[in-house]
């Protein structure tokens, strides 16, 4: 029994964070598009790092794409990590307004720092247009998968703002208003009276 021990405990608290684990998150579009996100922003990173590394040169705006889509990926795998265990429910709240805020301004910075990698990935084409084909696929290739992945993943985070605010709605407004809806008007001693006056 001493040996089985161990096992059993291992097989516990496997079967426990199984149960933990919301599978309907993750079926679900919003769950979807979170893995969407992910392999987006690793797909741009990883071709402008490998970019960079051949041309052995970093510019500003390679660098804040570098550095920008690197924190979001990190995010958002938190973010991932947080709603597939439902760690959320614990402070609503506040994980409501970071979600909002996060994917807002996110989709609005990858936007503005992949327009400006394009923007030197279509100098960088211009500047290679006299030279052989061989040369240039494999430096300009790199630097178009990221501008490309770099516009799909502001798309993919717009669509995650308004899945979220459809399903939970804005932060700052959901505790106000609806109350009084549960008010209740009391018609009918109104109607009596005016039936007993007519009388």
């Amino acid at each position: 029994m001493e040996g089985k021990s161990p096992s059993l405990l291992l097989q516990k608290r496997n079967w426990i964070f199984r149960q933990n684990i919301n599978r309907k998150f993750l079926r679900s579009y919003s769950g979807i598009i979170h893995i969407a996100e992910m392999v987006s922003l690793a797909t741009s990173f990883g071709a402008l790092q490998h970019y960079v590394t051949l041309v052995a040169m970093k510019t500003v705006a390679e660098t804040l794409f570098l550095t920008t889509t690197g924190a979001a990926y990190f995010v958002t795998l938190i973010i991932f990590i947080v709603k597939v265990f439902d760690f959320q429910q614990k402070n609503m709240k506040f994980w409501n307004t970071f979600i909002v805020m996060y994917t807002s301004v996110t989709a609005v910075l990858l936007f503005v720092l992949s327009s400006f990698l394009t923007n030197e990935a279509v100098k960088l084409g211009d500047s290679y247009h006299d030279t052989p084909l061989q040369p240039k696929c494999v430096t300009c290739s790199k630097i178009n998968i990221a501008s490309v992945f770099g516009f799909i993943s502001p798309i993919l985070f717009t669509i995650d703002f308004f899945l979220y605010t459809r399903q939970y709605g804005f932060p700052c407004s959901k505790p106000n208003g609806r109350q009084v809806t549960v008010q209740h008007v009391q018609v009918t001693p109104m109607t009596e009276n005016r039936g007993e006056q007519t009388d």
